[in-house]
């Protein structure tokens, strides 16, 4: 997912923003699936991991969808594993490792453009999601344990509860 990231100018802040936007989709069914390795017989974490993480992903795609290039759209959560398959382990580890690849190329990638926006939501956006970028990272290293997703019901059309049979757990 980093690789989605380098090599954006970050004067093209639309194109930043809509990759960005397409990268938090992605790592948010990477973190699916990498929850839905945990069983009751083989417990690794990956599930409270992403029960924090979701928090930084929502609020990365809240803020996107303030600006103008994203305002309106859906996250679109790719199909990762067939329905119904338990992801292995190092299918979990893989993807976590993504995610966290994605997070820490996506930290600077916004904060350049940031600085680069011309329009006030967009370089608010962007910058709030600089930070948020870096919690997300340490949301899957571990390093975030307690934080917690609370969402008004219903939740807002462009945030995703499911990918292909992969509920929130």
């Amino acid at each position: 997912m980093s690789e989605m990231l380098s090599g954006l100018d970050s004067a093209q802040t639309v194109r930043v923003v809509l990759t960005v936007w397409d990268g938090v989709g992605l790592a948010r069914a990477c973190g699916l699936m990498a929850a839905a390795s945990d069983t009751a017989r083989a417990p690794r974490g990956w599930r409270r991991r992403q029960a924090n993480a979701q928090t930084c992903e929502y609020l990365i795609a809240r803020q996107l969808n303030c600006t103008a290039a994203a305002a309106g759209r859906g996250l679109r959560l790719s199909v990762l594993v067939p329905a119904g398959e338990v992801p292995g382990p190092r299918q979990a580890e893989t993807a976590a490792a993504a995610v966290i690849g994605f997070a820490e190329a996506a930290g600077p990638a916004v904060l350049a453009a940031a600085a680069d926006a011309r329009v006030w939501d967009d370089r608010r956006g962007l910058s709030a999601c600089s930070t948020l970028a870096a919690e997300l990272a340490a949301c899957w290293r571990g390093e975030r344990p307690s934080y917690q997703l609370i969402i008004e019901e219903p939740a807002p059309p462009w945030w995703p509860d499911r990918v292909s049979g992969i509920s929130r757990y």
